[in-house]
């Protein structure tokens, strides 16, 4: 009977039942019911991984819905700016209407005034209609500028969303309003209101200043490496180089557009931007130095949803995890390598840098044929190897040794 009951207890059925096959089929049911450590780790697991599916397929649609906002904002800023263009110079017959209007409004206030003998009032009147006056011109030079920079294409790529957003509420004149002796514009999304300033600043252009210094600092190193590779210079110094080139070219106001903008002058498929994931695949510590996990496991980088949101972090200065300093060494490092690639020049051989660094001279190879191939004339100097024009052969510095002898001696 103990034996009886502990079954009971364990399957909930009654095995004393007068029908045997329902017995045991209640028995079989209550097996399947009984639940083991292993299911119920599963089940969390699973759950687990659902929420982190469900959580990417948010940011997916999220990342989707921006892209899609900002390509709306674009498109509405070209029809802005081809409005402003064919008024030629006018400011449109929306923005007329409403300086009419405010003019008109004033106009009543004054003749008010006159009637009433209210000599303060009818002073305060005229600076406002002058000022009304003013700033028409002001928003005309405005929006003015806006277009012209457009229309040449040196407005930088660098910009962020929320400064395309401003440029496009700021040039739409249905979002224009006159207030308290100024122009402002209201966004129609959240209601915000926008300043002639903020339109300026939202007109963040190509820093073509700069690219052209740095191009000419990129072919100097060219020669210098010209130079080098004939045995008459110094070899490239990597630490120098990215020290010069992070203090001499890259600042808070232009390192947006150094990483978005053909700043080299190498294509629009060629930026830092468009780089950058390749890039931080060959320097896996990046991940590391940045720290940011945001799939969940904190691990930094090991993701492809990492990687994305440590490149947001990298190039868009709106983003939570932006850090100018991080931005620029990295930055800097790109360039400089860019600047390593002028310095040792391509080579019909097809060898990399590294590899013509590492090439020595053949016995009895002159030293037309030793760069010919490839070979690095500098890098001889440097283990006490010169071309000896007297003897016509490569010997070993103060030395009449043959470069085979030298080689066998080391």
């Amino acid at each position: 009977m103990a034996e009886d009951k502990k079954y009971r207890d364990k399957l909930d059925v009654d095995i004393g039942t007068s029908d045997p096959i329902q017995s045991y089929i209640d028995a079989q049911n209550a097996q399947r019911n009984i639940r083991t450590n292993w299911d119920i780790a599963s089940d969390i697991s699973g759950d687990v991984m659902t929420g982190i599916q469900t959580t990417r397929e948010s940011k997916r649609i999220e990342e989707e819905n921006n892209l899609k906002k900002l390509e709306a904002y674009e498109d509405q800023f070209s029809n802005n700016i081809l409005k402003i263009t064919e008024n030629a110079g006018s400011l449109g017959e929306e923005y007329y209407s409403l300086a009419t209007e405010q003019a008109k409004s004033m106009q009543e206030e004054y003749m008010l005034a006159v009637k009433n003998n209210d000599k303060e009032t009818q002073t305060k009147l005229k600076m406002k209609l002058q000022g009304l006056s003013t700033s028409v011109g002001s928003l005309k030079e405005s929006l003015t500028i806006a277009a012209e920079l457009k229309n040449d294409n040196v407005l930088s790529s660098g910009r962020t969303k929320e400064e395309i957003q401003i440029a496009t509420v700021c040039t739409n004149p249905a979002n224009a309003r006159y207030k308290d002796g100024e122009w402002v514009f209201e966004d129609p999304e959240n209601g915000k209101f926008y300043t002639q300033e903020d339109l300026e600043k939202s007109l963040g252009q190509i820093d073509e200043v700069s690219s052209k210094a740095y191009l000419e600092y990129e072919m100097g190193q060219n020669e210098a490496g010209m130079n080098y590779i004939n045995g008459t210079g110094a070899d490239f110094d990597r630490g120098r180089i990215k020290t010069s080139i992070a203090d001499n070219f890259i600042k808070e106001e232009n390192i947006m557009s150094i990483m978005h903008d053909d700043f080299r002058k190498a294509g629009k498929s060629n930026t830092f931007a468009a780089h950058l994931q390749g890039y931080l695949n060959d320097m896996p510590n990046y991940y590391k130095t940045f720290n940011i996990s945001v799939d969940g496991d904190n691990i930094p980088g090991n993701s492809e949803a990492d990687k994305k949101a440590l490149i947001k972090a990298i190039t868009d200065k709106t983003d939570p995890n932006y850090n100018f300093l991080a931005s620029k060494d990295i930055l800097a490092d790109y360039l400089t390598t860019q600047s390593e690639e002028k310095f040792y020049g391509s080579h019909p051989s097809g060898l990399n840098s590294t590899q013509r660094k590492a090439l020595r001279p053949e016995p009895g190879e002159t030293q037309k044929a030793f760069v010919t191939r490839g070979g690095i004339l500098g890098e001889l100097t440097k283990i006490g190897i010169v071309w000896n024009e007297e003897f016509g052969k490569f010997t070993e510095i103060a030395s009449d040794l043959t470069t085979q002898e030298i080689l066998d001696k080391a």
